[in-house]
């Protein structure tokens, strides 16, 4: 059994409860659909203005909670859009609707008119929320409308179900990410080497290569450069006097970054740590800062270690 932990670093300088089935007509595209467009974190928000005002605190609290890259940025992005722009935007990679049943304002009236009468009166007594739709109006785009009676509820229902639309919506995102990486092209040939030298397998995109390893440090590092990213695979036995903890899994990185990186230590002020599953696994997820003095660089990182 071994101890294995991947170290991401990043160059930087410087500074539902249910699905249903909404009125066949708003799906139905008489031609083949584009594929989807946008930033892949940013998410347009159709709502009405009034509304908007009132809701997006409590969405910014789910979706678009700030982390240290190393500078401050949230998760991911609202961008709210009035609705007589929807043509303009409809083909964008992840789109919500707002709407209320108790109004009249263009996005609840529109949304309104999708809803059979079974839907709205499962809407009023709280059985539905949050509907999720895959590829509307173009391929890999995810589309979300959340209905509620009245703004009250609707506020209500983002904190006692706003976590679940989160991971829905989270693990559509990834999956989708996982498979634009690899539609182009892929490193076999890398991935192979991987397979036959080391104690792991790993999915490789096109651009990575080997530049450092070590079998007796049990250590590959793997690196692109357009743009510059790096990510380090460690290995070691697994001992009882090694708990997977952060104070631990810190100092093993700042080992591990003195021998590749040349001094990189991590920034614990900005550093925080969670646990999390990894390949059916408790792991521990570390994400923050690192920096390197001699050169007077640093950035962003992510650790994942498991046991």
């Amino acid at each position: 059994m071994k101890l294995c932990f991947p170290v991401v670093r990043k160059f930087w300088q410087g500074g539902l409860w249910s699905l249903v089935v909404l009125a066949a007509a708003f799906w139905w595209s008489g031609c083949a659909k584009p594929d989807s467009h946008g930033e892949f974190d940013e998410i347009i928000v159709f709502a009405d203005s009034t509304d908007w005002l009132e809701y997006q605190d409590h969405f910014k609290a789910i979706f678009a909670r700030l982390i240290k890259t190393p500078v401050l940025e949230p998760e991911y992005v609202l961008s709210w859009k009035s609705f007589d722009r929807f043509e303009q935007f409809k083909q964008f990679r992840n789109i919500f609707f707002i709407a209320r049943l108790d109004a009249d304002l263009p996005v609840s009236s529109e949304v309104k008119h999708l809803l059979s009468p079974e839907i709205v009166a499962g809407i009023r007594s709280g059985k539905y929320f949050y509907i999720p739709k895959k590829d509307v109006w173009a391929n890999d785009q995810y589309v979300c409308f959340f209905v509620a009676p009245s703004r009250e509820a609707m506020i209500q229902r983002i904190y006692d179900l706003g976590k679940l639309a989160y991971d829905d919506f989270e693990r559509y995102y990834y999956d989708r990410l996982y498979r634009f990486m690899y539609r182009r092209y892929e490193n076999t040939d890398l991935e192979r080497y991987l397979k036959d030298h080391f104690p792991f397998s790993l999915r490789v995109q096109h651009d990575y290569f080997v530049a450092d390893e070590n079998l007796q440090r049990g250590y590959v590092w793997l690196r692109r450069l357009d743009p510059d990213r790096s990510l380090t695979v460690h290995w070691l036995p697994l001992a009882d006097s090694v708990q997977l903890s952060y104070n631990w899994v810190v100092k093993e990185r700042n080992r591990l970054a003195g021998w590749i990186y040349e001094g990189d230590v991590v920034v614990e002020a900005e550093t925080t740590h969670r646990p999390i599953r990894f390949l059916g696994m408790p792991a521990l997820r570390i994400e923050g800062t690192w920096k390197n003095p001699k050169y007077v660089i640093g950035g962003p990182f992510r650790t994942v270690a498991f046991a």
